[in-house]
């Protein structure tokens, strides 16, 4: 049966509804927070029945579940990667004299551990003592996140899920197998671990314990930061024998008319293959006749290596012609800037000259 409300329940209702939309901004925001984090909270509890399922033992998830808690910071970081949104020129203000001095000065404190360990895998030192340079400042970069934190708020926001989740998991396998406590899971905000900023998968298929004690450390400078940079390179195909490219000066017009995708040229190493927006892969002869020189007018080098041209920022005339090694630094961060900032970075602290 129908019953007709009373006029003093609808001015009830009304006071309510019109005291929820009133309510001070403070208040609103709270629910919210709370609301989100009953969700927070609801998702580790299905992602805990997932860890189970694939392998992690409770006694590792009661550890460290327990110690998670929304990273809310990281999430807008995660969606301003200066790689991505800066020019050529301010990104790379990164390889600055700082930077430099600091490399050569890790040279060094430990060169001879360094040297010889790159070697060990087939990789120029210099590329190695970059990569350090430009991920954590070669180790002087706080990394203090709470890495399980991280990833889990990371993955609970959705951008990226499930690489995420699987990143998560990835994670805790590490402490299963006992590579390292949970204590010494530090990250930066985009959840990539120690001085290398590997990501918990890169960890477990790269990384090395070359020091032999039972640990990965890449928290602290040592033979396994070091093994583990040069492993990753190594792993994708890098050549002892070549280096990263060089800094090029452009025809007039170099800019619109040297501009040719993938296809208009030459097949490109596998590892290079996926990186489409390179452009096209000529012999460096074949460079030389379309008027590309070294960045100080003189003729290419004579050895007729593939290589593909990048350009800088509209208008500055500057261009990179990029070898296959290139593209193993691009694996480690996928960038082109980053890349660049890596390779121009090697040359200096090497002192190696264009």
């Amino acid at each position: 049966m129908f019953v007709k409300p009373s006029l003093k329940a609808i001015s009830l209702a009304v006071c309510v509804a019109t005291s929820s939309l009133l309510a001070p901004h403070g208040l609103a925001q709270e629910v919210a927070e709370a609301d989100n984090e009953a969700a927070f909270q609801s998702w580790l509890l299905e992602f805990r029945s997932e860890a189970l399922e694939r392998g992690i033992s409770e006694q590792t998830l009661d550890e460290v579940l327990p110690q998670i808690s929304q990273q809310r910071q990281v999430i807008q970081q995660d969606r301003n990667q200066a790689e991505f949104d800066n020019t050529y020129s301010r990104y790379l203000q990164r390889v600055n004299n700082n930077r430099i001095e600091a490399g050569k000065e890790l040279m060094a404190e430990h060169g001879d551990m360094i040297r010889e360990v790159s070697a060990h895998y087939g990789v120029q030192w210099r590329f190695v003592v970059a990569i350090l340079g430009l991920e954590s400042n070669y180790g002087s970069f706080p990394i203090t996140e709470p890495l399980f934190s991280v990833i889990a708020t990371l993955a609970f926001d959705g951008r990226r899920g499930d690489m995420f989740r699987n990143e998560l998991i990835a994670a805790l396998q590490i402490i299963e197998n006992g590579y390292a406590t949970v204590d010494m899971m530090k990250s930066s905000w985009a959840g990539a671990l120690g001085i290398v900023q590997f990501t918990p998968s890169s960890f477990l298929r790269l990384a090395v314990d070359h020091d032999g004690d039972g640990q990965i450390d890449l928290w602290s400078m040592g033979p396994d930061v070091i093994a583990s940079v040069a492993n990753y390179l190594a792993s994708f195909g890098w050549r002892e024998d070549q280096t990263w490219g060089r800094e090029v000066s452009l025809p007039p017009g170099g800019e619109q008319s040297l501009a040719a995708p993938q296809s208009a040229g030459m097949t490109p190493d596998a590892t290079c293959r996926s990186f489409r927006t390179m452009g096209a892969w000529r012999p460096l002869e074949d460079w030389q006749q379309l008027g590309v020189r070294r960045s100080d007018g003189s003729d290419l080098p004579t050895r007729n290596l593939p290589a593909a041209l990048l350009m800088g920022d509209e208008g500055d005339d500057k261009g990179y012609l990029v070898y296959r090694n290139f593209c193993s630094i691009m694996r480690y961060n996928p960038a082109f800037r980053y890349a660049l900032s890596v390779s121009l970075l090697a040359d200096e602290i090497a002192d190696i000259s264009n």
